[in-house]
């Protein structure tokens, strides 16, 4: 029996034209970012100049994806960049932990060589992450406040140990709302000067504008803004058809069908890009049939999210999505009430509010100019559908 041999060519072909090359399911690598150039080029603006961000979006809207290309861009101009991953911090010890944790993974070079011998000349105690994990040091005797405390001045003493420009950024920063956190690292990072930035990352708008736009709160203020609105059209589509292409497959009539569907919704995008590529064969293009595959799949992944958040909403924040869905603005309308079942007064507009701060609900304008929309085009279009799945 003859086995036929595969060149190495031949190989790496059929590797490249198997693996799926849309990511849906975990922030995407640097090198894979879909657009986002004016706010990668804002943020090496404010690297160079020392100012602080505050970057705010939705949830699924690729903020991590894009704090990943910021680290690595900034990596690569020669600056230390470290990112902090905050999810499921409950304690300043378990905060220091994951400080310390991002700063072990830098590069090997002069800024993890500076590293290593400030922790060498500080002792050490291990100290476990929030999920377990490596132990990391902190000083002999130390933890909890005195730990942070420690941690936090870490960027300010390579900087001063190296000379280099030191980019910090805490993803999903809001828990220090949780924790009471924000006036203990205010208190050291305000004295670290132009040499290091921060960016200060969330995925909950209403916590994030609490900690920046309070008056009361100690980051009121200190930190300029950047929002991350939905992908450009053209921009997710180029994204697409190429990555199709570079697999030998295209995209077709369905490519279309799907911009329409996600509306620039970056997750989305990826996800029913992962299942149209998956109904498509190789040397193929993507049509009705491939399309409606795809489609069917995505309940599958939609489902326990749609119908969880839909039961989590009140009668009255119901009627508000539902209203929000049909592309009704005025919610207080006598026509409104009647449809969509909203109470007279002030019930409708404050659930509005409140599921804006909850992240649920987009708003834009202020007083009888606002606007809302719901964040999910496809949670959209799934609530305008009486809540059914159909194509």
């Amino acid at each position: 029996m003859l086995f036929a041999t595969l060149t190495p060519y031949e190989m790496a072909r059929d590797q490249r034209v198997s693996e799926n090359p849309f990511v849906f399911d975990r922030p995407l690598d640097p090198g894979d970012l879909v657009d986002r150039e004016e706010e990668l080029a804002l943020l090496t603006e404010r690297l160079r100049d020392g100012v602080n961000t505050r970057l705010s979006s939705p949830r699924d809207y690729g903020k991590t994806s894009l704090l990943h290309r910021a680290v690595a861009d900034a990596r690569a101009a020669d600056a230390g960049a470290v990112l902090v991953d905050l999810y499921g911090v409950r304690t300043a010890g378990q905060m220091a932990a994951q400080i310390e944790l991002a700063y072990s993974e830098l590069p090997v070079g002069a800024l993890s060589s500076a590293l290593g011998t400030l922790r060498r000349h500080g002792g050490g105690m291990g100290v476990q992450t929030p999920f377990g994990g490596a132990s990391v040091s902190f000083g002999a005797g130390e933890a909890g406040h005195r730990a942070l405390l420690d941690a936090l001045e870490l960027p300010a003493r390579l900087h001063d140990k190296t000379g280099r420009r030191i980019l910090v950024v805490f993803d999903e920063f809001q828990v220090v709302l949780n924790v009471d956190l924000d006036a203990l690292i205010r208190s050291v990072i305000q004295h670290h000067g132009s040499g290091v930035t921060y960016v200060f990352s969330g995925s909950h708008p209403g916590m994030m504008r609490s900690l920046f736009s309070d008056r009361k709160r100690p980051f009121y203020g200190q930190a300029a803004p950047l929002e991350l609105h939905r992908l450009p059209r053209e921009a997710v589509g180029d994204y697409i058809v190429e990555r199709f292409q570079q697999t030998t497959r295209e995209p077709g009539e369905a490519l279309g069908w799907l911009l329409d569907l996600v509306d620039g919704h970056p997750q989305r995008a990826m996800l029913f890009a992962h299942l149209l590529w998956r109904h498509t064969a190789v040397d193929t293009e993507a049509g009705e049939k491939e399309w409606l595959g795809a489609y069917e799949e995505a309940w599958g992944y939609l489902q326990g999210d749609f119908e969880a958040t839909w039961d989590s909403l009140t009668a009255v924040e119901g009627g508000v999505v539902d209203a929000v869905a049909a592309g009704v603005q005025s919610l207080t309308g006598k026509a409104t009430r009647e449809i969509f079942g909203l109470p007279a007064g002030s019930a409708a507009g404050e659930a509005a509010t409140r599921l804006a701060e909850q992240g649920l609900l987009a708003r834009s304008g202020t007083g009888r100019q606002t606007r809302y929309e719901l964040v999910d085009p496809v949670f959209a279009g799934w609530v305008v559908r009486g809540k059914r799945w159909v194509s």
